[in-house]
């Protein structure tokens, strides 16, 4: 069973509206060269870089305190004001997923995100996340140097924008 439910979702469609699912590094880490996939990815503009402050806690442990303030990126689909402006927004974006069709997601289930692949809709509009920001965190938190190196490998432009992010980030 997938959670795929366009009759619900079609109805509704906040969360493509407003917040595009989180992608799991796994995506990228089955390519031959994950930098590589990455950085085409974000080279698009349909896939930009979100960020996450801090690692959760995990069965009631709390992270390390390094971890606590740890500035994590994890990459999901561009809105089209993201894609539009060429910056990141933070928190819910007002604009819809740039994959987002009339008729709905122009990806297939099984291409679309992690995060929304696992998404339950509920016809009351109250979804249930099982792979939720804390969880894209924590997976993609040993994996910064990947993403370090897809940023390494964007053409010019590109690459510019991404160095002003990130020191805006820091």
């Amino acid at each position: 069973m997938t959670g795929e439910r366009p009759d619900i979702c079609a109805a509704c469609g906040e969360c493509c509206r407003t917040r595009p699912g989180v992608e799991a590094p796994e995506r990228f880490l089955a390519d031959a060269d994950p930098a590589a996939a990455l950085s085409r990815a974000l080279a698009s503009r349909d896939w930009v870089l979100a960020r996450h402050v801090g690692v959760a806690w995990s069965d009631g442990v709390p992270p390390p305190d390094a971890e606590r303030w740890r500035v994590i990126r994890y990459p999901r689909p561009a809105t089209t004001s993201e894609r539009a402006t060429g910056s990141v927004h933070t928190g819910a974006e007002n604009a819809p997923c740039v994959f987002l069709e009339a008729t709905g997601c122009r990806l297939p289930f099984a291409g679309r995100p992690r995060m929304c692949r696992e998404l339950e809709p509920w016809a009351n509009g109250d979804c249930r996340e099982t792979w939720d920001l804390p969880h894209a965190a924590r997976d993609w938190a040993p994996w910064q140097g990947l993403i370090d190196e897809a940023l390494r490998q964007l053409p010019g432009s590109l690459a510019g924008e991404a160095r002003v992010q990130r020191a805006a980030e820091e």
